[in-house]
Formats: structure tokens, C-alpha cells, sequence
């Protein structure tokens, strides 16, 4: 059997491993592609395949928190507008795109981040600007849209096995059952509302 398995190498940042020639297939559930060939791959570090080797079975993000709101005011056109009072008005009215995001999901799918955040992360939302503010009295104003997004914390793991043989050319990533270890925090953030305020003086 050792003298049929190819050259494996272990790819740390996703959890899977590339076989010089082969297929390699990561077993038992979790955030992981189909069994696929990978002889394409490049690795660094050969090793010779043997049976019980430690392995990476894949990555899963896990739990989430609500840590802050965030908000953001561009400043550019359609977001901003400026005038003297009193008895006038400011007004803001345009058609825009927000999106969802995600930082730090250390190889894991935005698929498998959206289902564990409870969103998707890569949404877009069509939305409108529309604020009039009436000017009371002597003074510069700027009428200001922002942003709000509300920011959550994921956090990514890491589940391990033992190589186990297959058939030649190939081996499996056997997970062994046991909760991963943990690789890093991320961070999402879903698109909440639009804000406006409103502000006297030349410096807002």
C-alpha cells in the first residue's frame, strides 16, 4: 500500500492537502470542497504519505457577537450639502449601494461565514438618501448621510485527523472526531440604517 501513495503536501491555510499526481479528500464533514485533483497545486514541503499521519481536515467558523454599531460618512456628492440660513432648506436625495462585508475569515467560505453570523456577508442593498432640514437661523449648515453597520465577531477553527489510505494515489484526511483548535477571530459586518445629521459652522 505505502509504495502505491503519492507525495503529499499539507497546506496549513485552508486545511487541505495537495498530492503530487494524486487525489487527496478531506473526510467527515465540516467547511471542505469535494474530493478533487489537486495535482496542479503547488506545495513546499513534501512529506512521504504514511497511514496515521497527522493532517488538517478542514476549517469552520463558530459563535458570534455583536460588538459595536459602526458608522461611516462619506464625503462626496450626494452625501453632503451646505447652505446659509435662516428661512431655507437643505436637502438630500439620492440612490445608493451598501453592502455587508467580512474581514478575517482565515480560508473559510463567505457561505459558511454568512449561515454562522446569521447574514450574508457579501449582500448588497439598494437604498435611497431622502433627508430635507429646515434652517433656523444665521448660520453655515451641512446636512451629512452616513452609514450604520452593525459589527460581529466570529471566530474560525481548525479540525484535525490522521491520513488514512484510500486507494493508490490517493489518501484521506480522517477527522478524528474531537473539536478544532482555534485559528483566529473575524470580523462581519451587516448594513444596518442610514443616518443623517446636521451641523453649524464651515468645519463640519
Amino acid at each position: 500500500m505505502r509504495k502505491n501513495l503519492a507525495t503529499i503536501a499539507v497546506l496549513g491555510v485552508t486545511g487541505a492537502a495537495a498530492v503530487a499526481g494524486g487525489t487527496v479528500v478531506l473526510a467527515q464533514g465540516g467547511d471542505q470542497p469535494a474530493a478533487r485533483n489537486v495535482a496542479a497545486v503547488a506545495g513546499t514541503e513534501n512529506t512521504k504519505v504514511r497511514k496515521n499521519s497527522p493532517c488538517a481536515a478542514g476549517r469552520y467558523s463558530k459563535y458570534k457577537k455583536l460588538v459595536r454599531t459602526e458608522k461611516a460618512w462619506p464625503n462626496k456628492p450626494g452625501w453632503r450639502v451646505s447652505g446659509w440660513g435662516p428661512h431655507t432648506q437643505l436637502q438630500l436625495s439620492k440612490g445608493i449601494e451598501v453592502s455587508n462585508s467580512v474581514n478575517g475569515t482565515f480560508g473559510v467560505s463567505n457561505e459558511t461565514v454568512s449561515a454562522t453570523v446569521g447574514f450574508d456577508v457579501t449582500k448588497t442593498t439598494s437604498t435611497t438618501i431622502s433627508y430635507t432640514a429646515e434652517l433656523k437661523k444665521k448660520a453655515h449648515y451641512t446636512l451629512r448621510a452616513g452609514t450604520v453597520h452593525k459589527v460581529y465577531v466570529f471566530n474560525v477553527y481548525e479540525k484535525h485527523g490522521k491520513l488514512v489510505g484510500h486507494k493508490p494515489g490517493t489518501a484521506y484526511c480522517q477527522w478524528d472526531g474531537k473539536p478544532g483548535t482555534y485559528v483566529g477571530t473575524g470580523t462581519a459586518k451587516q448594513f444596518w440604517t442610514l443616518d443623517y445629521r446636521l451641523t453649524k459652522g464651515r468645519k463640519a
